[in-house]
């Protein structure tokens, strides 16, 4: 319904009184500070003299309920009957004072416009009226609703300090009780640590029953009133150190003594690669591969280098710690396949950690000198590959040829002058060089040639599926150190 159709449904009809002159005064609002037009006339309460103004009023929107139009124009809101207030005084004062009352209808007169004073807003008012109408109870749950966000935020905060505030309280007293139930020399902490071991227990009973008594009668506990950490002992139980003697004759009826294990050989022990310490010196590194030029002096500190390849018993202890990746397949004594770089380097940490010494992979240079051993020809033997010297494909007859599937274990071949077996064929080695295509601008004191942010690492000696010409001294090739490979595997390198 658009707002001309409204304003016509709402439209009142024609009084008797519409016939009379009109009258009329403005008028300013208290509430919404409008200026209004007010109807007077001596028939009806004064009301609004244009229907826009009364529909637009909010308080007239609030009380009319719709039921029926012709009482519209009689509704007034009340601020505007509070401003009408003054002027209808003065007017019945001005009647009273000038006109006698008519015997039939009295006249009114007109107002004269005055000049009010500025309306002002009254709060108090205003939540009185609504006091009223609504009830105190509703206006304090709408403030409660409109509120309640913080009054939740401020709750929670309260009951957390609360909490926070007797936990502190009662946490020390818990502390102060068990101080005060710990028999004398024990603290609250040690009450709270986990009991000994069985074994570790039954040894502190049996010596402290085998000591000779050093204190007064008077100061020790008698034995009822002991609270001990494990089972009550009647004699002492008997050490694999020292045996207990078998009761002699045939009439002794005791059973044999259980002879306890040490706790320590029930453990693994942890197998430690064998290494062999190298000489320094300066040797020509490089070979007849583009990858291997240029050749170059390069200067080697004494280093000590392991004496076989990392073998997969020696890699089992480092899965049994939790530190390695079970990766290794075949006999203990063969070389530990299937590794990459990364992995190479996991174990290297475990091993320094366990041993405590810097275990590292040996550099490429490294690598060189200690297969040379001090010579210059392609392999430690000589120019040409023979027979029983190395494990790789060709390499041997066929009595002495190894499975194609998986290396001999190491050591099967003669070692070098410097005591390194398999420094050819056998296993691929990490070492800890990235790759670079030539030896331009390689170091010449043997460091580490390391580039970084990149993947591609150096591996030496080819393999047992790898032919004769990758068993070289010199011979080098690379691979990804983040990848696994069937014939890769590592040796360690150690710093003196």
């Amino acid at each position: 319904m658009s707002e001309s159709s409204t304003l016509q449904w709402l439209r009142a009809p024609r009084l008797a009184e519409d016939t009379l002159p009109p009258e009329s005064l403005k008028v300013e609002c208290r509430r919404c500070g409008r200026s209004v037009q007010v109807s007077l006339s001596a028939m009806r309460p004064p009301g609004f003299l244009h229907v826009d103004d009364q529909v637009a009023c909010p308080e007239i929107q609030e009380r009319w309920t719709g039921n029926g139009s012709g009482g519209l124009l009689l509704m007034m809101c009340g601020a505007l009957e509070q401003s009408l207030d003054p002027v209808s005084d003065i007017e019945h004062h001005e009647a009273a004072v000038q006109y006698e009352p008519a015997p039939l209808v009295a006249q009114r007169i007109a107002p004269q416009p005055m000049k009010l004073s500025p309306p002002s807003w009254d709060d108090s008012a205003d939540d009185q009226e609504e006091a009223e109408r609504t009830g105190r109870l509703h206006v304090l749950l709408a403030r409660f609703v409109e509120h309640r966000k913080a009054f939740i935020r401020v709750t929670v905060g309260v009951v957390a300090l609360v909490v926070v505030a007797v936990g502190g309280v009662l946490l020390p007293l818990r502390n102060l009780q068990i101080l005060i139930q710990a028999p004398p020399g024990l603290s609250a902490v040690s009450l709270q640590r986990e009991p000994l071991p069985t074994s570790v227990a039954v040894r502190r009973t049996t010596m402290d029953a085998a000591a000779p008594s050093t204190q007064a009668p008077s100061t020790q506990a008698p034995s009822s009133q002991r609270t001990p950490s494990a089972p009550p002992v009647a004699m002492r139980q008997p050490q694999a150190a020292d045996p207990l003697p078998l009761p002699e004759g045939p009439s002794a009826g005791n059973p044999k003594p259980v002879v306890l294990a040490d706790a320590a050989s029930a453990q693994p022990k942890l197998r430690v690669p064998e290494t062999v310490a190298i000489p320094g010196g300066t040797f020509a590194m490089g070979g007849e591969d583009d990858s291997e030029q240029p050749v170059h002096q390069v200067s080697i500190r004494p280093f000590a280098m392991g004496k076989y390849p990392v073998t997969v018993g020696e890699w089992k202890a480092c899965v049994a710690a939790g530190s390695c990746a079970d990766i290794a397949a075949g006999s203990d004594d063969q070389p530990v396949t299937n590794a990459s770089y990364d992995d190479a380097q996991a174990y290297l940490g475990w091993l320094a950690k366990v041993t405590g010494k810097a275990f590292r992979l040996p550099t490429e240079a490294e690598w060189e000198y200690a297969a040379r051993a001090g010579r210059r020809s392609k392999y430690w033997w000589g120019d040409r590959m023979r027979p029983g010297m190395a494990n790789c494909k060709g390499c041997n007859t066929a009595s002495e040829a190894s499975d194609a599937a998986q290396p001999l274990k190491v050591g099967s071949f003669a070692a070098n002058p410097f005591g390194l077996f398999d420094m050819g064929g056998e296993v691929a080695q990490w070492v800890a060089d990235n790759w670079h295509k030539s030896y331009k601008g390689a170091p010449a004191d043997g460091a580490a040639w390391l580039d970084d942010g990149s993947y591609a690492r150096v591996i030496r000696s080819g393999s047992w599926s790898n032919g004769a010409a990758d068993a070289r001294a010199g011979s080098r090739d690379r691979y990804d150190g983040r990848i696994r490979h069937p014939t890769l595997g590592f040796r360690v390198a150690l710093t003196p």
